[in-house]
């Protein structure tokens, strides 16, 4: 498994030359064994990279997890470690393979880094160290960002994917979670129904990327089924009344910060009404959504 790794980086885009952040002296807390690169394979694979992501590896090691995603997807990546003799492996490296001009690499401390600007993370650490992320994964990446983690998961946050690699009799376990957005929290918006316009509030709890939801229009209970909730686009059905009759409407749309723009459509065979839909929350129902949910009336 990798090294404890990270220190405040910059955006690989620039990869212009820069001094590598100060490091205190302290002893590693994961010894360096490197991912074995049919490994390193289905971790690119299961996070989709692409060239337009920006890879951050936490604990880069001789920088192959980089250096496969710049050469094989034509991703910018940075790779971060703690030991100075892996950061000089990892540029020579890349120097060899062509894509020096394509990747950084940085000694650093993870608990002191920046990785923000990271659309794929990827990280061979220890159970422990994850949960230690894994506030700032929750709160500081952007919705949709994938992490990727060998062998190691993050407790009680499912991921979203898992597979399993074996080399030489040996098991890899993979896992992939895709950062959610932060639905929480209640929300408010007005759609037309049977020839009126009718007020809905929505409250949303969350636990991770699971979401559960309640509705009421005009203050009367509604029902609400296949809340999901992906990155940061949301979707549920909603069904409700017109001229006496249930009919159920499905909503999608994405959140960015309190509002949630999208559209809404009623699924009733022959009926093709679609309207925009926006939705605004309350900001100080918003929770956070690796902690226990509470109950807004």
């Amino acid at each position: 498994m990798k090294k404890h790794v990270l220190a405040a980086i910059f955006l690989p885009a620039l990869l212009a030359p820069a001094a590598d952040l100060a490091v205190q002296d302290r002893p590693l807390d994961v010894p360096y064994v490197p991912t074995k690169f049919p490994v390193v394979d289905e971790m690119l694979k299961m996070a989709n990279v692409t060239k337009a992501d920006i890879l951050y590896d936490l604990g880069c090691g001789d920088g192959r997890i980089v250096i496969g995603a710049a050469q094989k997807y034509g991703a910018k990546g940075v790779g971060i470690d703690l030991d100075p003799d892996r950061i000089a492996e990892s540029r020579e490296n890349a120097r060899k393979a062509g894509v020096a001009d394509r990747v950084t690499f940085m000694e650093g401390d993870l608990f002191l880094a920046d990785f923000k600007e990271a659309t794929v993370l990827s990280m061979y650490l220890l159970t422990s160290v994850n949960l230690k992320l894994r506030p700032r994964i929750l709160r500081e990446l952007r919705p949709g960002t994938r992490v990727v983690s060998h062998n190691f998961g993050m407790d009680d946050w499912k991921p979203d994917a898992a597979s399993v690699v074996t080399v030489d009799d040996i098991r890899h376990d993979v896992f992939l979670w895709i950062v959610p957005a932060n639905a929480s929290g209640v929300w408010t918006w007005t759609m037309p129904l049977g020839g009126r316009n009718v007020e809905a509030r929505m409250t949303v709890e969350q636990k991770y990327q699971f979401p559960t939801a309640a509705v009421k229009l005009n203050g009367t209970e509604a029902a609400l089924k296949d809340v999901k909730l992906r990155g940061d686009r949301l979707t549920f059905l909603l069904e409700a009344p017109v001229d006496g009759k249930p009919q159920t409407f499905a909503f999608q749309g994405r959140i960015a910060g309190h509002e949630i723009a999208g559209q809404a459509k009623a699924t009733a065979a022959g009926q093709n009404q679609t309207w925009p839909w926006t939705a605004s929350r309350n900001p100080v129902t918003e929770k956070p959504i690796d902690e226990e949910p509470t109950i807004w009336d």
